[in-house]
């Protein structure tokens, strides 16, 4: 795409600008986006990003959360905050109670729900199955809601005897 103001150099900067309901776009190359003022610099990393949808409210829970350290990398919920990174597997147990909103923040879910690629294994299709029987029985079980539980139970030893029947090669 063409700068739409000087017409010769390739447009990389695309401003949107929305007035009143009214959208209106720019497609400008470097050097006439900062002679007409725009300026696009970014000023704040993933750490900033993480912290602000971190946020919570000042209270017991926050106060604890600070006071968390990993007892094998020796990582504090704070460090986290501030890196965006946690330091060892351990983490995600450790700070469990604050990875937990902020997943479902950021990917409106704390599990995952994609799908198997089509090039995959029978064999990995079933262990995946097998681990979602696994933890819907554990639901059922904790619901007492014996008789789904029980058909899920039937299903997961199926799939145990199947998998059993031809190991991995």
């Amino acid at each position: 795409m063409i700068c739409e103001k000087c017409n010769k150099n390739h447009a990389t900067v695309h401003v949107t600008e929305v007035i009143n309901g009214v959208k209106k776009e720019a497609h400008l190359c470097e050097e006439c986006a900062r002679s007409t003022g725009v300026g696009i610099k970014f000023t704040f990393s993933i750490s900033d990003i993480l912290g602000n949808l971190m946020e919570s409210k000042p209270g017991k829970q926050s106060e604890r959360m600070a006071q968390l350290k990993c007892s094998e990398c020796g990582m504090t919920y704070t460090e986290f905050k501030q890196k965006a990174r946690l330091g060892c597997a351990n983490d995600y147990e450790v700070f469990r109670a604050g990875l937990v909103p902020l997943l479902e923040k950021i990917h409106q879910a704390t599990q995952h729900v994609g799908k198997t690629p089509h090039t995959a294994d029978t064999q990995i299709k079933k262990e995946n199955e097998l681990v979602r029987l696994k933890r819907e029985l554990d639901g059922l079980v904790k619901s007492e809601s014996f008789e789904k539980a029980a058909e899920v139970r039937d299903r997961i030893r199926t799939l145990e005897t199947e998998l059993n029947k031809n190991p991995e090669k």
